[in-house]
């Protein structure tokens, strides 16, 4: 928490010597923290690459330090922000294009309903028309049964007939 204060107090206010103190002991902070990350997380900080070696005790070289620090990171914010801002417009994109496939698969499934019910409908009705079918057929054997027995008496008695 002392080592944050320390850090934003540098990028406030450098101009005083009594914050010399205060500088190098963030300078110092700095380096242990880039020391403790790993070697993709500095893809960024190339710029302005801090060693202890490298540093001077200087306060104009501190203060190019931090005003390439500052620049480094209003940098990285307006990257972030460009990537943030990017993610949320294709997420926007993507949550349309959602939104748009569920009423494509509502209107698919309405349609493969509807056409499930028709299906149905011309199974019965083919099963009504082959009942329909038989029962025609029948009536139709037990009517030429009938009339062909009808045909065949009256033909009997005219060859009665025909034979006296």
């Amino acid at each position: 928490m002392f080592e944050e204060d320390l850090v934003s107090q540098l990028f406030t206010r450098t101009e005083s010597t009594e914050d010399l103190g205060e500088t190098n002991k963030a300078i110092t902070y700095a380096l242990e923290f880039q020391d403790h990350l790993e070697p993709g997380q500095m893809n960024n900080c190339n710029e302005c690459p801090l060693s202890s070696n490298s540093i001077s005790t200087s306060p104009s070289s501190l203060e190019h330090h931090f005003a390439s620090l500052k620049h480094q990171m209003a940098h990285q914010k307006a990257e972030y922000e460009a990537k943030i801002s990017s993610l949320e417009q294709q997420n926007n994109e993507l949550q349309l294009e959602i939104k748009n496939l569920h009423s494509k698969l509502g209107q698919q499934r309405k349609w493969f309903r509807l056409v499930e019910i028709k299906m149905r409908n011309a199974e019965r009705a083919y099963e009504d028309a082959e009942r329909r079918n038989e029962a025609l057929q029948k009536e139709m054997e037990e009517f030429f049964n009938t009339f062909g027995e009808l045909t065949n008496e009256t033909k009997i008695p005219e060859q009665i007939t025909q034979c006296f």
